[in-house]
């Protein structure tokens, strides 16, 4: 029954409605048992689509992006947020601000597990959301969880503009330069879901869903002309420019390929 609900989607699959260059940006071929799209098969969305879709927006009053730290020790990486933040930036053209940090509120935390529930968590992200949040992406040194999964990276509501990502599975211990890159396009990827972009199912792409952090490391840290184009609409920037104020980004957090990736779409007229 898998096989054969899989063999459906792939013929109903639509073709997306923005080409990509050759690079990077190649179309995503057939999952595999063990990867996102084998467990949760997606279809896509095309730009189209999206802009009917009624995506969140930023407004006059919510144009500003939250980072706010859950943590339970002191952090490892100290530059880690800062970091976040500086790329963020130019990735959504807004301005960022780090919240103080502070302890899990109760009941997000579940003892049995060992692991922070991100459904529990969101209803209290959404009281406490200012009023000038484009929106707001929380940051836990707990592992997390989803709703039936083991575990999740991150979690990002596609509406009520709040989403949290978890640092526990990140491997700062064994490589620090790799922790950091994950973080970041961690964060890139679900503060992709606050502005309603879903998991792209077109090409590769950095909002390509993973269940295993060997799939979350084989997504490149930046959009497909397709997420990339809805991303531009929504908040109404220019994709040149914001291609080449990325990749200066990356380049200052010492992500030096995602650097060459980001400017490769500029160079290209992705």
């Amino acid at each position: 029954m898998r096989l054969l609900a899989l063999a459906l989607l792939l013929v109903a699959a639509r073709e997306p409605d923005v080409p990509a260059p050759k690079g990077i940006f190649r179309r995503l071929p057939p999952p595999a048992p063990g990867e996102w799209r084998w467990s949760f098969p997606e279809e896509g969305q095309t730009f189209a689509e999206y802009r009917e879709s009624d995506p969140v927006r930023p407004t006059a009053e919510r144009k500003v992006i939250y980072l706010a730290p859950f943590l339970t020790r002191p952090p490892r990486d100290p530059e880690l947020l800062p970091m976040i933040g500086s790329v963020l930036r130019p990735a959504f053209g807004a301005e960022v601000r780090i919240l103080p940090p502070r302890p899990l509120p109760s009941g997000a935390y579940v003892p049995s597990r060992r692991q922070v529930s991100a459904l529990a968590l969101a209803p209290r992200l959404v009281a406490e959301l200012p009023k000038d949040a484009l929106f707001v992406l929380a940051v836990t040194d707990r592992d997390l969880f989803v709703g039936d999964l083991s575990h999740a990276f991150g979690w990002g509501s596609l509406r009520l503009r709040v989403g949290v990502l978890s640092t526990a599975r990140i491997g700062a211990e064994a490589d620090p330069a790799l922790a950091r890159r994950r973080t970041v396009t961690l964060a890139l990827h679900e503060a992709g879901h606050l502005l309603s972009l879903p998991h792209c199912a077109f090409y590769r792409c950095l909002m390509n869903g993973a269940l295993t952090m060997k799939e979350a490391d084989g997504r490149p840290a930046v959009l497909c002309p397709v997420c990339r184009s809805k991303l531009c609409w929504n908040l109404g920037i220019e994709a040149d420019a914001r291609g080449r104020a990325l990749s200066r980004a990356f380049a200052r957090a010492g992500m030096a390929s995602d650097a060459e990736d980001a400017l490769s779409t500029v160079e290209t007229g992705g």
